[in-house]
């Protein structure tokens, strides 16, 4: 089979398309014809080495995918060959979902709700799960609440768009120009503030009346948590999802005593392979019925990866997805 793979850690460059052996699934694997695999930052972190991982090089790259069941192990009772499905969480201590073939565990494969092709079901993938553990599982989001999603243009930013819309919440979204703010209100938010141009905390307090959004949805902590901290209402949450430029941050220690605010962190790994899966579950339910809806920018062969890292560094919008048979 084709796959991409790295022999060494460094730029876009070192992607290599490659023959190698199909692999076998052991008892408890599941081998998926894939369809769609999508591009995400943490593929470029283990690429440049910035995230360490228990497989080194040689080694496929990429983390979701979505593709038909070729070959299951003994052991595996929940699907069958020709099912279809998507999965999650490749590419660290495993081979990754750059390939026309991927070994899965049991745990990581996901139904594919009717309706669902499988570039949007592979473009679920991290984001969303991240978005909804996020808002849900760690944030608490309510109906009826104010919810600010900073860097809301982005992949896990526009799912959170969207998730808290769906679950009643306002949202308020901010974003890097004009391009970007179409996007984001056309997924629902109620306002967008530009980041670059103009003052997050104060348009964001102007947006709520001066009350400040319940909950911040966070994904470049190092950068904006005093901002966050700053605007957010009386006993408002921050949910930290995204580190930023820079592996430390600081708060405004007496704006948050004055306000009771909640500072939360969050791993998705946290959840484990099954917590993921079932979180996929839920998310690709409310896609089946139109709820949400990935954003897919770029859909490129899969002898085409160096390009799609190139592209996921510059100014994008919507998910980069490869098409390893088509």
């Amino acid at each position: 089979m084709k796959a991409i793979r790295i022999h060494e850690y460094g730029g876009p460059e070192v992607l290599v398309y490659e023959e190698v052996p199909t692999p076998e699934p052991g008892p408890a694997q599941i081998l998926v014809r894939v369809e769609a695999a999508t591009v995400n930052p943490v593929d470029v972190s283990v690429r440049e080495d910035r995230f360490p991982t228990p497989k080194a090089p040689p080694k496929t790259l990429g983390s979701d995918g979505a593709g038909i069941v070729e070959q299951v192990g003994h052991d595996v009772s929940s699907v069958r060959p020709g099912d279809r499905v998507f999965f999650s969480g490749l590419g660290i201590g495993s081979e990754g979902s750059y390939a026309e073939y991927a070994l899965i565990a049991e745990a990581q494969a996901v139904s594919i709700p009717a309706g669902l092709t499988f570039v949007d079901a592979a473009a679920l993938g991290m984001a969303f799960p991240a978005a909804y553990y996020g808002l849900v599982t760690r944030g608490a989001v309510r109906a009826g609440e104010t919810v600010l999603v900073q860097g809301a243009a982005g992949g896990v930013g526009s799912a959170s768009v969207q998730l808290a819309i769906a679950l009643g919440a306002r949202v308020i979204g901010t974003v890097n120009g004009a391009a970007e703010a179409d996007l984001v209100r056309g997924l629902g938010a109620e306002a967008t503030i530009d980041y670059r141009t103009e003052d997050v905390v104060a348009r964001a307090l102007e947006l709520t009346d001066g009350a400040g959004p319940d909950l911040v949805h966070e994904l470049v902590v190092s950068i904006n948590l005093p901002a966050d901290v700053r605007l957010l209402s009386t006993g408002g949450r921050i949910v930290c999802t995204g580190q930023g430029p820079s592996p430390e941050g600081t708060i405004p220690i007496g704006d948050a005593l004055a306000k009771d605010a909640t500072l939360l962190f969050m791993n998705l790994n946290n959840a484990k392979r099954a917590g993921v899966a079932a979180i996929a579950r839920e998310v690709a339910q409310m896609a089946a019925e139109g709820r949400v809806k990935p954003v897919i920018g770029e859909k490129l062969p899969l002898a085409e990866a160096r390009r799609a890292h190139e592209l996921l560094a510059g100014d994008h919008l919507g998910k980069i997805v490869l098409l390893p048979h088509g």
